[in-house]
């Protein structure tokens, strides 16, 4: 069975964005693409201004300029990608509930989608579609933010990406996934660990040494890998600030979670990175 990376659209200007992400992932993962445009029908009658009509034709009238508008960017995608990719339209009243589904059917190696900018409560993702892929998907997600505008109508390497650590072993699992992808050798990998100040932490020397660890496994694959210890009292803030140091092109990191299903980011490092972030954050949910 083909390896796919899934792409869900919404019709606006970020969809610009994802793709150049989507391009360059669906390479080195040597996967094709599959797109799908969720149309729920009551924003989509709402989105008809002026329009004076009937519900039913409403919603016809925006199912044939999303009929018409996905087949072209699916052509532009096979154009750029010289790989095969499949779409869809799906009538749904809830965006996440159908992208979580064709994910399930699916079964994508990655979903790659861009997120809007921050609403009144300053959250970029939580509340959204996107927080509710990131919590409730098995499927790691990259979210491609909106200081990622930079992306948008590029072909892009996307080579360098900070992976931050912790020492745990569920925070090993962006590491994993990269290793795992057939092209993991065109990798350029910042093993990043923040050591707290804080004397019953673990030392910067003890964090090196584990990172040289996994710079060896990540060697082994044929990625490159460098390792970074800073002692810091605010992981996300390092994370971020390392983007620019180190020319990142992404940052990879695994969220904690509850268990099973439910995915919890709010709150979290993983929260304040992908809400701030200037390059796309790939998300990797761990029990």
């Amino acid at each position: 069975m083909a390896t796919t990376v899934l792409v869900p659209l919404d019709g606006s200007a970020k969809d610009e964005r994802a793709f150049p992400v989507a391009l360059r992932f669906a390479h080195l993962a040597d996967a094709t693409l599959h797109v799908i445009r969720v149309l729920d029908s009551a924003a989509e009658r709402a989105a008809v201004d002026g329009v004076e009509t009937s519900r039913s034709d409403v919603i016809d009238t925006r199912r044939g300029l999303v009929e018409r508008s996905v087949p072209e960017a699916v052509e532009e995608l096979r154009r750029r990608a010289q790989r095969p990719v499949t779409w869809e339209v799906v009538d749904a009243p809830d965006a996440a509930d159908a992208l979580l589904d064709c994910a399930h059917r699916v079964n994508p190696v990655l979903i790659v989608m861009a997120t809007r900018a921050p609403g009144p409560i300053g959250r970029a993702i939580h509340g959204s579609v996107a927080d509710r892929l990131v919590r409730e998907s098995a499927h790691p997600v990259i979210l491609v933010p909106p200081g990622a505008e930079f992306l948008a109508g590029k072909q892009v390497t996307l080579r360098r990406m900070i992976v931050p650590l912790d020492g745990s072993p569920a925070a090993v699992a962006a590491l994993d996934l990269l290793l795992s992808l057939p092209r993991a050798n065109e990798l350029e990998l910042v093993l990043l660990r923040v050591v707290s100040r804080e004397p019953d932490h673990a030392t910067a020397a003890d964090a090196e040494r584990q990172l040289e660890e996994l710079a060896g496994r990540a060697r082994a694959c044929g990625a490159a890998a460098d390792v970074r210890v800073v002692e810091a009292d605010g992981p996300a803030d390092v994370i971020l600030g390392a983007v620019r140091r180190e020319l990142a092109d992404v940052i990879a990191m695994s969220t904690r979670g509850a268990g099973g299903l439910e995915r919890l980011i709010l709150g979290s490092v993983a929260t304040g990175v992908a809400r701030k972030s200037e390059v796309p954050v790939l998300l990797v949910a761990v029990a």
